[in-house]
């Protein structure tokens, strides 16, 4: 005796009735079968994972879920707490490492570079530094002459009307004024190469010719523009300087396009000026003030070390 069989010709596995019905409801896909996932991120419904791998593509999603995302109050649950926490670990973990390595920065300056920039700061100059892998790092001569007492600097002449021609000249004393630094490339040249390079400017003479000085920290391309009377030195007083000055020699008659800053407008620099000073002289005071402990003073170093307050300073010297 045959079994009848108990499913209706009617029905199938796909059905529609309520027993089969999920809470997700319909895949929003392929609108065909019933929801089995939803995406962390987008919260997208789908039935399968071609489905899925058919939605990333359309919405171009991760599927990572964004922590970052609002969630009310009255649907924090205790996931979205521990959730919290652990990008909360994460992002201090990330600040510790990245405060050590700034750390590490202040000591990559080489002995050289730090009597430099102690010596610029006396003459109230603000002298900053790029890291070492930097070329114009690697390629600053200037230097502290402890003989002469004087600062011989890393000079980048530029000279813009014949083709942004440019001379590095190393070893330029701080004393020295301007219009004798320049005499010697307004003369007649050996080379037929730098004579042709320099014949516009020869004939254009000293007062012929705007020397400007390019200013650092400042939005766009600004320049000082220097009096050719004045020391080096003079011309740096209270600049901001990257590595080495560079300065830009234009004709007169076309220097219209240059964006040039009253020397006055000095206030960013100052500012620099102050912090440096004022944060050397707390470190100075905290020493003086720890060294009567010996377990004191050995807690302040260890502190000093990784703080961000010095080290943040010699951070911005590198980074820029």
């Amino acid at each position: 005796m045959a079994i009848a069989s108990t499913t209706s010709p009617l029905s199938t596995p796909d059905s529609d009735s309520p027993a089969k019905k999920t809470k997700l409801g319909k895949c929003e896909v392929c609108a065909i079968r019933d929801s089995k996932y939803c995406c962390p991120r987008c919260e997208v419904k789908t039935c399968s994972l071609e489905c899925n791998k058919i939605h990333k593509l359309e919405v171009e999603c991760s599927g990572v879920r964004d922590r970052t995302k609002f969630i009310p109050v009255n649907k924090f649950t205790n996931l979205d707490l521990s959730s919290d926490y652990r990008l909360l670990e994460e992002i201090s973990r990330v600040v510790d490492v990245s405060k050590k390595a700034r750390c590490n920065l202040r000591f990559g300056l080489s002995r050289r570079f730090l009597l430099l920039q102690q010596q610029a700061l006396q003459r109230k100059i603000s002298l900053k530094f790029l890291p070492r892998s930097f070329a114009r790092h690697k390629n600053n001569s200037s230097m502290f002459n402890t003989g002469t007492k004087i600062i011989e600097w890393h000079v980048d002449w530029v000279f813009v009307n014949s083709e942004n021609f440019k001379i590095s000249e190393e070893r330029v004393p701080e004393n020295g004024r301007i219009s004798s630094i320049l005499s010697k490339y307004l003369a007649k040249q050996e080379s037929e190469q730098m004579q042709e390079k320099l014949q516009y400017y020869q004939a254009a003479d000293l007062p012929g010719i705007r020397i400007l000085l390019k200013a650092e920290r400042k939005s766009g391309k600004k320049f000082y523009e220097i009096d050719p009377t004045y020391t080096l030195k003079d011309c740096l007083r209270n600049k901001i300087i990257t590595e080495y000055p560079t300065i830009h020699l234009v004709l007169k008659d076309q220097a219209l396009f240059y964006d040039i800053v009253d020397s006055d407008d000095e206030e960013d620099c100052k500012k620099e000026l102050r912090k440096q000073m004022k944060s050397g002289q707390e470190v100075i005071n905290k020493i003086i003030k720890k060294s009567e402990s010996e377990d004191g003073l050995y807690e302040f170093v260890k502190n000093f070390m990784f703080s961000s307050e010095y080290s943040d300073e010699e951070g911005e010297s590198e980074g820029e």
